[in-house]
């Protein structure tokens, strides 16, 4: 049996929780700092969401589990750019936000329930991505023009 794998990352963004919430969740700003992902959902509590590519692929999707604005979002997450066949089991992410002065302080918690693996070693990267131009977009009003995971150096 595998264990939790579990992925923190915190970060401090000069913003206020309601303009990080937005960003996290409408998609005409997902698309500027999610590798281009869309996000699409009404992200309350029970409701599924996806994050599609420009070409209408489904990049990750998943079911809202719980959602708090400001403060906090929980959903499933599964990887759609996998076969379903090939696809690693549902994992859970987790955003929590906290004013921190004139910042928010942005948690975000991916726990891997099957452990290491394909999908654990790719958000692993990709989320460091994510959250670097989610910063830059929310302090500049620009995106940060990053290579995809894949083209990343390790």
């Amino acid at each position: 049996m595998s264990q939790t794998l579990r992925q923190v990352f915190e970060v401090y963004i000069r913003t206020t929780p309601d303009k990080l919430w937005e960003t996290l969740t409408n998609g005409d700003l997902t698309k500027l700092y999610f590798f281009g992902g869309v996000a699409r959902s009404d992200w309350k509590a029970g409701s599924a969401y996806e994050f599609v590519d420009e070409d209408g692929d489904t990049m990750h999707f998943g079911e809202v589990i719980e959602s708090v604005a400001p403060r906090k979002l929980v959903y499933t997450f599964n990887a759609g750019y996998r076969s379903e066949s090939d696809r690693d089991p549902a994992s859970r992410v987790t955003y929590e936000i906290a004013p921190a002065g004139e910042a928010c302080k942005l948690t975000v918690l991916h726990e891997h329930y099957a452990g290491e693996t394909e999908t654990s070693k790719g958000t692993f990267v990709g989320w460091n991505q994510i959250l670097s131009g989610l910063k830059t977009l929310l302090e500049t009003g620009r995106p940060l023009q990053l290579p995809s995971p894949e083209e990343t150096p390790a």
